[in-house]
């Protein structure tokens, strides 16, 4: 199936890159790593639009969940529930030949998830090699010390992205006392160190509205945070339908993420709100692909349906039969 609203979703992701340059003002030192980080997604860009007219549709972003390992125990963890054991987990050498196969593609932005993904800094220091492609490191913050810090403030292109559910009180409860003191603690040793850094918030239904407030967002901001993930809840058991958003929030996520980008010097990205203007789910390749922690090649983290496997195959492969 051919994605065709890939010169949009290419020209938006530049057009986010562009809108980092202006946050990260404040950041001097980071001002390099984005003008390259830019000028790479150009290049990347080209790579697909090459790749599409020989037949190729090449998504320009990955999801790797590169572990199951994780030291929380978040009510209500997809990961856990979904991502049972399927066997050994990817390689570093694995990890190695997907990397360099993606850049070869043409993949300019790979999100790395888990578990927790900074119990595999093997693999976190295989990524930092691959100055061609954007890692944004999705974690709950809690191993962050100042090596690790320091570890990021030498590899730009590996961007934290810590995991809150709105303040204290919405944090602590879903994933444990004192899980929004790490936060803070996490945030501090990161500006020590000069890193570009975002957070991750999953909107339901009773976080809503404080988490798309301005004044929230200011707060975070002021702590340091210049990128803002905003995924949607989904349901993974019945006893937790209550949580979905409702159809006035969803309707109103657009207009809510457009206030806080006039209001708020930061970057401002929804799962899934900002894909209906592509035409409906990215998912399957049509704007990512998600691969296990195992290899194998999914849909998304939400739908852990495969019959590819990445140690048998290569991702050129597996890329060209998702669009059959």
């Amino acid at each position: 199936m051919r994605f065709l609203h890939r010169d949009l979703f290419d020209s938006h992701i530049q057009r986010e890159f562009s809108r980092a340059l202006k946050t990260a003002a404040f950041m001097p030192s980071r001002l390099p790593f984005l003008v390259r980080a830019l000028r790479d997604q150009e290049r990347a860009a080209r790579l697909r639009a090459r790749l599409a007219k020989e037949g190729l549709e090449v998504p320009p972003l990955l999801i790797i969940s590169i572990t199951r390992r994780c030291n929380f125990n978040c009510a209500g963890c997809y990961s856990k529930i979904l991502h049972q054991d399927e066997g050994e987990e990817m390689s570093p050498a694995r990890f190695e030949e997907l990397l360099r196969e993606a850049t070869e593609l043409g993949v300019s932005i790979v999100m790395l998830a888990g578990g927790e993904p900074l119990t595999r800094k093997e693999l976190l220091d295989i990524a930092a090699r691959h100055q061609h492609i954007t890692f944004p490191v999705f974690t709950n913050g809690s191993l962050i010390d100042e090596e690790y810090a320091a570890f990021f403030g030498r590899h730009p292109n590996l961007i934290p992205v810590l995991s809150v559910e709105g303040g204290q009180h919405e944090t602590d409860l879903r994933r444990g006392y004192g899980s929004f003191d790490a936060f803070r603690d996490a945030a501090w040793v990161l500006n020590r160190n000069h890193v570009y850094w975002g957070v991750s918030i999953t909107l339901n239904s009773t976080n809503y509205s404080l988490a798309l407030s301005s004044h929230y967002a200011r707060d975070i901001n002021s702590l340091g945070s210049r990128l803002f993930f905003y995924v949607e809840y989904v349901p993974i058991t019945a006893d937790s339908l209550q949580l979905v958003l409702t159809d006035e929030q969803k309707l109103e996520l657009e207009k809510r993420i457009n206030q806080l980008k006039r209001d708020v010097s930061a970057l401002f990205i929804a799962f899934p709100g900002d894909e209906d203007q592509y035409g409906g789910c990215l998912a399957a390749g049509r704007g990512f692909l998600h691969i296990n922690p195992s290899g194998r090649v999914e849909p998304c983290p939400f739908a852990p349906y495969s019959d590819a496997d990445l140690r048998c195959s290569s991702l050129k492969e597996e890329i060209g039969r998702a669009h059959v």
